[in-house]
């Protein structure tokens, strides 16, 4: 009815309005048709990409469940798409070591993307009981909660990674195990390590840490000083020369230990051709240089000795007795270890202790004697171990002790067998090497000191009766060196005698030694040996008598019938007057005894092997 009541006009603008409106819908379906051919070859594009890939790929769906699969994981996991696609949840194939974590990182991604990573590594297995490493990378589908997960087979390269930690940890092991320490430094001025091997805490007393990258001690200021510049020119030289170094010098432990090492390295050229770094090997040569030196020096000591067998530095003497303590003094000289010298007093044990520093390798470091009988026990440690200003009334200013004193050097302890028990316990705790604190201090200090001690005691009986410890004992008694007293060496009589003349007297006051007064020298027992026989030659210069400390003169040979001997300028030696002194008393004592050779040994004192020797010396056989 309404149409009826509508004008023609309004009919046919409503027609052009249809006929517009459907040329708009064929124009959007034109444009849908276009795009639904575009989506599905988008799909079929990210399908072709999801498919092909180079990795096993996965869409993740919010409960886990894998909505799409491509071949790749199929493969990896044995199980075909049909058997995992909305039927399987992606954590079916985690092991359990990485279950709980992977689970985490799900449900914190959906929560917030930064809160678990995006790549990382895990395990999985496949139908067969098989685990594989994966580097796994996981991204989420924008506008959705779903996410695209790939995994990377890394198997392989996990097991060369394992099998390279493995290597190197016995290469570690080896080089932790060599007598030495392995290092690469940097070739700067101070050898800044970069790497060192285990073994340089038993070279240097240092751990890897306290010396890479110079954190506690730069490897350079460790080297001795006179070693140091050598050492740098010859490494720079080698270097410079494209060549591998080899030498030998000194370094100083933490410990403050002097050690010979030998080193070997060469250098590593970097990408601009230049030497940046380099690599060696350090091993401890000290005992091979300690030996090699004690050879030496026992070579020249000992070619100086039978150069001149009378005589030893400042000690005369040419008894065979006396020899052997030569030969000890020269083995004991080589060393560091500490002297002990048994011997009668005014035997000369200072002048074997003075020999042994002075053919030392430290004779011109200080040679420090100490009278140990002359110390009260109150003054022990105040003496030995120095004081600080203000320890007590008097002390006005830090006094140095005795082990200060002969740092580096050598401290000569006499009469080392009147020490008490109490001075030895505090001796033993220096040479053993816990230091000693000055009297009002507190600093604890050590000091390099080489001990060589004396006495007359035979300490093992000290020992035995408990007045010296037994290991303050065996801590001195390691070289010890025992001195024949006078009468067990009258043959070194005309030695010492010509000795002490030609000290004393000069051509105005010359004495005349006639056969009486040879055979008085002779026959002395000499109980105060050799500073004796010092003394009573001084007197007899100066006062022209014969005084013998002892009452009692032993019996002599009578003398009657020899000439006298006069010691003058040009005329003969001392030693040649008393060898032919001696020479005749022997003699006619033989003849008065019709040449039996028991009963003159007897008359003469000496056992029949020493009249033998004598008696050959002087063609009386």
């Amino acid at each position: 009815m309404n149409d009826i009541k509508k004008s023609r006009q309004e009919l046919i603008d409503e027609i052009h309005h249809l006929r517009h409106r459907l040329e708009e819908l064929k124009i959007m379906e034109v444009q849908r048709q276009s795009t639904q051919k575009a989506l599905e070859e988008s799909e079929e594009r990210y399908r072709s990409v999801f498919e092909n890939t180079g990795t096993a790929t996965i869409i993740i769906e919010n409960d886990m469940t894998i909505s799409m699969v491509n071949a790749k994981f199929e493969e990896l996991t044995g199980y075909s798409k049909k058997e995992i696609r909305n039927k399987m949840k992606w954590t079916d194939f985690v092991a359990d070591d990485d279950l709980e974590r992977m689970k985490r990182y799900h449900i914190k991604r959906r929560q917030d993307r930064s809160l678990a990573p995006t790549e990382y590594e895990c395990k999985v297995h496949n139908r067969f009981g098989e685990y594989k490493d994966m580097y796994v990378r996981i991204d989420m589908i924008n506008g959705t909660l779903c996410s695209v997960g790939s995994f990377n087979d890394i198997t392989a390269f996990k097991q060369t990674e394992k099998a390279l930690i493995e290597s190197e940890r016995k290469l570690s092991k080896l080089m932790g195990n060599l007598p030495g320490m392995a290092y690469r430094c940097l070739n700067d001025s101070h050898r800044t390590m970069k790497y060192v091997s285990a073994g340089c805490k038993w070279l240097t007393d240092f751990s890897p840490f306290e010396l890479i990258d110079n954190s506690k001690k730069s490897y350079m200021d460790m080297i001795h000083s006179e070693d140091r510049e050598r050492v740098i020119h010859q490494i720079q030289s080698s270097l410079a020369s494209g060549r591998p170094f080899q030498m030998e010098y000194r370094i100083i432990t933490a410990s403050g230990q002097l050690k010979w090492v030998w080193e070997e390295g060469l250098g590593i050229v970097s990408d601009d051709g230049e030497v940046s770094e380099v690599e060696g090997f350090i091993s401890d040569m000290t005992e091979h240089k300690l030996e090699e030196q004690q050879l030496r020096n026992e070579n020249k000591h000992l070619k100086s000795s039978i150069k001149e067998r009378y005589k030893f530095g400042d000690i005369i003497g040419k008894n065979r007795s006396m020899q052997d303590v030569y030969e000890h003094i020269s083995k004991a000289a080589v060393t560091n270890a500490n002297v002990i010298i048994y011997g009668e007093s005014g035997t000369g044990k200072e002048l074997v202790a003075r020999e042994i520093h002075k053919l030392s390798d430290n004779q011109k470091r200080p040679f420090v004697p100490v009278n140990c009988s002359a110390i009260p026990e109150n003054l022990f440690e105040s003496e030995f171990f120095g004081y600080k200003k203000g320890a007590f009334t008097g002390a006005h200013a830090d006094k140095p002790g005795y082990f200060d004193q002969a740092n580096g050097g050598t401290l000569f302890l006499d009469e080392l067998g009147e020490i008490d028990l109490s001075g030895q316990v505090k001796l033993l705790r220096v040479l053993e090497g816990g230091g000693y604190t000055p009297v009002g201090g507190n600093e604890v200090k050590k000091a390099n000191v080489r001990i060589v001690a004396a006495t007359n005691r035979n300490l093992k009986e000290e020992v035995k009766n408990g007045r010296m410890r037994e290991d303050f004992f065996y801590r001195i008694h390691i070289i010890p060196i025992t001195l024949p007293p006078l009468r067990e060496r009258k043959d070194d009589l005309p030695l010492l005698i010509e000795h002490f003349l030609s000290i004393y007297a000069n051509t105005d006051n010359m004495p005349v030694l006639d056969g009486k007064v040879l055979g008085m020298l002779y026959n002395y027992d000499w109980p105060g040996n050799v500073r004796e026989l010092q003394n009573v030659l001084q007197r007899y210069i100066t006062l022209k008598t014969l005084d013998f400390l002892s009452a009692s003169v032993p019996r002599s040979v009578s003398v009657e019938g020899f000439d006298p001997v006069e010691i003058q300028e040009n005329s003969v030696s001392l030693e040649q007057a008393i060898d032919s002194f001696e020479k005749n008393v022997i003699r006619g004592v033989l003849e008065k005894n019709q040449w039996r050779k028991n009963r003159a040994a007897s008359i003469l004192d000496i056992n029949r092997k020493t009249l033998f020797r004598k008696m050959k010396k002087h063609r009386l056989l």
